[in-house]
This record gives structure tokens, sequence and C-alpha cells, in this order.
């Protein structure tokens, strides 16, 4: 199976799962995977939800995703940048701000990755709100 169709089955999984949309966009050797409006905890963040991006590439799923990006208005109530995400960055014709948070522990292509993937994010938003 192809990188792009395994996307595809593992983005309906995550569809079904949690009833987020999921957006699939191939640029050469880079697949971007959109998560749209993905919902941030409450009382932490200016917004309350925010389109997540995912990068991989057509060696999905046996190369690891590293890291996520969130819309640049994702920042702190208080006006500041979350730790490790001062960095902004241009993909599919938006900036997007880069959450450099990375994984822990070792890349199972098992499974559903970009579910797993998504379960990190969700992890990270939860320490963000634990600060």
């Amino acid at each position: 199976m192809s990188a792009i169709q395994e996307l595809r089955k593992h983005a309906k999984e995550l569809e079904d799962a949690t009833g987020l949309s999921v957006q699939l966009t191939e640029e050469g050797n880079r697949i971007f995977v959109v998560l749209v409006k993905a919902p941030l905890p409450p009382g932490v963040f200016r917004l309350d939800a925010t389109d997540v991006l995912f990068v991989t590439d057509q060696q999905y799923p046996l190369s690891a995703m590293d890291m996520f990006w969130a819309e640049v208005e994702v920042i702190r109530l208080d006006g500041s940048i979350p730790q490790g995400a001062d960095a902004t960055e241009q993909y599919l014709g938006r900036t997007w701000r880069r959450f450099s948070w990375h994984r822990g522990g070792v890349w199972n292509p098992g499974g559903n990755p970009v579910l797993d993937h998504f379960s990190f994010v969700e992890s990270r938003w939860a320490l963000e709100a634990a600060r």
C-alpha cells in the first residue's frame, strides 16, 4: 500500500475516533496532514481550537513524524508563546507556529501512527495547561 493510501486509511480512523476532519495534501515527497479545528484545553490559549499540521513523506508509516504545527494565534492567554513554539513556517500557503515538542520513545509504524501522533499532541497540550 502506498503512503497516501495508508494515510487515507489512518485519517479516516482518526476522524471516526475523534470527530475531527482530516485533510491530506501531497507536495513532492512531502505529505501534509491537517486536522481541522482540533480542540485546545480551555483557559490556556487564546483560541479554543486550531488546525494542526503534521508533516510526513512517501515512506510513511516507516518515517517518524516529529513535532507539529498549529495556527500562529495559538499563544497563551497572557500573550506569551508556549515553550518551543517561537518559530513560524510556511506550508500549504499558510503561516504555521511550529511546536518543537518532540516525541519521546520509539516510533511505532504499526497500528495508526497518525492517531498516535495526535495523542502525543493532546498530551503536550495537557502539559501546557498544567503550567
